[in-house]
This record gives C-alpha cells, sequence and structure tokens, in this order.
C-alpha cells in the first residue's frame, strides 16, 4: 500500500469512527425521546452491518423489540417489523429464531396479490419495500417473486435512482439473473450517469433538490454489487461527496438520522472495502 493510500484510508477510518459515536450517541437520545422502536432497532442494525459488535450495542433497543413483538410476530408495519427482525438476527439468530420465526409468519401473511410487499398490508407492492426486504433478508425471496419485483421495475425503469439501487442489491443479494437481458447492465449505466458532478445523488441528476446521503448511499451500495462493470471513478467521486459533506459531529444533513447518516456511515465501510482492500484491484487512492 502506497504511502498516499494509507493517508486515505487512515483518514477513511477516522471518519467511520467519528460518524459512529455520533450515531451511537443518536441513539441516546432516540430513547429519552421515547422515538419509535423501528427508528432504534434501523439505526442499531446499521452500526453492527457497519462493523460495530453487536455486544457494544445498547441493551434498550433488544429489549424494545422484544417486548414491542405483537402477537401475530409483527409490530407496527411491514417495514418496522423487517427492521427489528434484522436487529434481532443481527444480536444473536440462534437466541431469538423463535421471534424471528413469528416475524418471518408475519411478514409471509402481508403478501399482496402479486406477492410482493407495499409499506403496510392496504399499499401497493413498493420496489423499497421488497428491494429492501430482499437485500437484508434474500432467503425470502424466490424465483416467483423475484420475477415479479423485476416486472414491477420494468413498469418505473430508469426512474429513481434510490429504485434502482435497491433493485441492484435485491438481485445480488439473491443471485437473480433477469429474464429481460441486459436488464443489470442498462440499470447499471443509467445509475451511473445519474451521478451528478459533485459525486452525489438526488432522486434523478436533474431534479430541484440538491444531492442527498440517503440517494447517494442507496445508488452506490447497488454498484458496489457490480464492481466489475463500474469504472473506479464513480466510487471515488461518491467517496469524496460523502467525506466532504460529512458533518464534523460526523452525520450527514438529512431529516432521519436512521434514513441519513445510517446509510451514509454503511456506504462509507463498503466503500472502503472497495478503495482501500490489499486484495482489490481497484486499490488506489480517491483524489
Amino acid at each position: 500500500m502506497s504511502d498516499n493510500t494509507q493517508f486515505y484510508e487512515e483518514q477513511n477510518i477516522k471518519n467511520i469512527f467519528i460518524c459512529i459515536k455520533a450515531i451511537k450517541n443518536i441513539l441516546i437520545e432516540m430513547q429519552k425521546k421515547s422515538i419509535e422502536t423501528m427508528r432504534l432497532s434501523k439505526t442499531a442494525s446499521f452500526l453492527v452491518m457497519s462493523g460495530v459488535t453487536s455486544n457494544s450495542i445498547f441493551s434498550f433497543v433488544k429489549e424494545r423489540c422484544l417486548s414491542e413483538q405483537n402477537s401475530d410476530g409483527g409490530w407496527i408495519s411491514i417495514v418496522d417489523t423487517v427492521w427489528n427482525l434484522k436487529f434481532l438476527s443481527l444480536i444473536d439468530k440462534t437466541k431469538f429464531s423463535e421471534h424471528i420465526e413469528k416475524g418471518n409468519r408475519f411478514i409471509f401473511s402481508k403478501l399482496n396479490k402479486d406477492n410482493l410487499w407495499g409499506r403496510h398490508s392496504r399499499d401497493i407492492s413498493r420496489i423499497p419495500v421488497t428491494g429492501l426486504i430482499f437485500f437484508l433478508f434474500p432467503e425470502l425471496a424466490n424465483l416467483e417473486r423475484l420475477c415479479t419485483l423485476e416486472k414491477l421495475w420494468y413498469k418505473e425503469y430508469l426512474s429513481i435512482t434510490y429504485k434502482a439501487g435497491f433493485i441492484l442489491c435485491a438481485f445480488a443479494k439473491t443471485n437473480y439473473q433477469p429474464t429481460v437481458p441486459n436488464m443489470i447492465e442498462e440499470t447499471v449505466g443509467w445509475l451511473i450517469d445519474q451521478q451528478r458532478e459533485d459525486g452525489g445523488f438526488a432522486p434523478w441528476k436533474n431534479h430541484v433538490v440538491d444531492s442527498d446521503v440517503y440517494c447517494t448511499s442507496i445508488a452506490m451500495l447497488g454498484l458496489i454489487h457490480y464492481f466489475k462493470i463500474v469504472p473506479l471513478k464513480v466510487y471515488k467521486k461518491a467517496y469524496d461527496w460523502l467525506i466532504s459533506n460529512q458533518l464534523p459531529s460526523g452525520l450527514w444533513k438529512y431529516h432521519q438520522i436512521e434514513d441519513g447518516s445510517s446509510w451514509g456511515l454503511y456506504t462509507l465501510t463498503k466503500l472502503r472495502e472497495i478503495l482501500f482492500s490489499e486484495q482489490s484491484p481497484t486499490n488506489i487512492s480517491p483524489t
């Protein structure tokens, strides 16, 4: 590893540690304000997914997850249930197997007629919800659901950056090969084209809003899964955007921590694997 690369890696680690500390403090504040459990479990899940040891996560998150599970196995909504289950599976999948099994039954009971999920049982099927479920729990996917998700994506084809990111994450995690040739390549290419000059992403390139940490993170996570066909400069630009837009506190500007800084932290850790790994052919310093 060159001195220049080592410098950038050390900076990367520093930015990650600052963010972890800030998000842990946010968890404490959420608990003091009695914020809904899903926001705690989602934030805590991202900490663990980003490399924080599970035994260092505050016990109140686990206690609230366990105490608030309903008799039908679910929590408030499908999305609440997904994140609470993810947290319990990250903490101790074996110990909480009964809770997880009940939660899975709840999730399957909320499938729509087309065999996918929306935000609740009366909602239409949505790519961000179903894509998230397959990203976090690929074992819940089957060929029929994946084919239906592919068809749903074609209805909104090449439209929203974060939807494209969720599609790529879901298909990569489940090793799904779309029925339409070159769909993955086209989606990857379109998503790359949506990256702005500043390195970030908005819902689409010419959208009136600024680049934000949520769109940037979801888009990059999708592209990271297909790194063999993504130019290195795409990762470098996104990395620079995340670092340059990180506040002194370690967080990013976004209306909710778990949809902003939590995704940003996780994406930084994944970009680190791409940009700084000794085993990676893309081991090069960001510019």
